[in-house]
């Protein structure tokens, strides 16, 4: 597994979730904790000309193409972009998980939600608590 959670300082967050090789496949409660507030995401698409789309469902058994997601975060290809949640409250998940694919979730009938992994690899990093 691909996924690291490291412990660090509390001035903003105390963990740093990072995943070297996001993609269709959801990454489960990868903080195993009650009560994980989301701070920032960045998700690096460098590698790939094409957007991917993060998302983030607060639950642990998350299914790329069928899951709703619950935040749902775009980077544009050759991109790296950042996405910073208010520092007062953040946003609450009681389970973490995440995964990227290639087209967004819709809420047209006729929505695939897609379950194409990225072409290259897509780091993703989340600040957490």
């Amino acid at each position: 597994m691909s996924v690291t959670v490291s412990t660090i300082a509390d001035p903003l967050g105390s963990k740093l979730v990072i995943d070297t090789d996001c993609d269709a496949t959801p990454e489960q409660d990868v903080t195993g904790t009650s009560a994980t507030i989301i701070y920032a995401v960045e998700i690096d698409n460098t590698d790939n000309t094409a957007p991917t789309y993060v998302k983030l469902w607060n639950n642990d058994n998350a299914a790329s193409g069928t899951t709703k997601p619950t935040l749902q975060f775009r980077a544009s290809g050759g991109a790296k972009e950042t996405y910073v949640i208010g520092t007062g409250t953040g946003s609450v998940f009681a389970e973490l998980s995440f995964w990227a694919v290639t087209s967004p979730y819709a809420l047209s009938a006729d929505d695939s939600n897609s379950t194409t992994s990225p072409a290259s690899d897509v780091p993703v990093k989340i600040l957490c608590t």
